[in-house]
């Protein structure tokens, strides 16, 4: 699979490389507190540089493998600054062709459409490279801002899987949300 960067306006995906590890560890620090509502518990090392090393090792093995397809979000404007990451996770290859949807925006970069349009490439490196029929997030009922980016992405609710991610060490409801490679197609986004 190639690893390939894409962008539009002041937002790029690219693949996470080892070399973002500073980076991503000063990053996952700031934004600790943003992210905890949203995420599993994480040990401390997890915030660590060589918690990171470990994570973006993961990554590129996932890529290799095509179990996972990760990217880093970057902020054109600001010299590609990394400020978040978005993922397809746990592909499922043969007669599904499917995979997990997960991101992550930098809090004080919120707000400012990178999460729409970082939902939006990675759906075009989904259906047109990957080569994948349906992607699918979860979303968290609360997760108000969440559910406004998948739905201007254009995925379609499909319902309510009870208990379904131990999240801050609770298990919590999450609203399916998916779409088809047809339905993208369909309502494509210019991009």
């Amino acid at each position: 699979m190639s690893r390939t960067r894409l962008a539009h306006g002041a937002t790029a995906i690219r693949p996470t490389e080892v070399a973002d590890v500073h980076e991503l560890a000063a990053l996952r620090r700031a934004n600790r507190e943003h992210t905890a509502r949203w995420e599993p518990l994480r040990d401390e090392t997890f915030y660590t540089p060589a918690g990171q090393q470990v994570e973006l090792e993961l990554d590129v093995q996932a890529w290799r493998s095509g179990a996972a397809y990760p990217f880093a979000v970057l902020d054109t404007t600001a010299r590609d600054r990394l400020i978040g990451r978005v993922a397809l996770s746990n592909v499922v290859r043969g007669a599904w062709q499917n995979a997990n949807l997960g991101y992550w925006i930098d809090a004080a970069s919120c707000g400012r459409g990178h999460a729409t349009t970082a939902v939006g490439l990675i759906l075009q490196f989904a259906f047109e490279q990957a080569r994948l029929h349906r992607v699918q997030p979860a979303v968290i009922p609360r997760n108000i801002a969440s559910i406004c980016v998948v739905q201007k992405a254009g995925f379609r609710l499909e319902g309510r899987a009870e208990r379904y991610l131990q999240i801050g060490g609770v298990w919590e409801d999450h609203d399916i949300f998916a779409v088809t490679a047809e339905e993208w197609r369909a309502k494509r986004p210019t991009m």
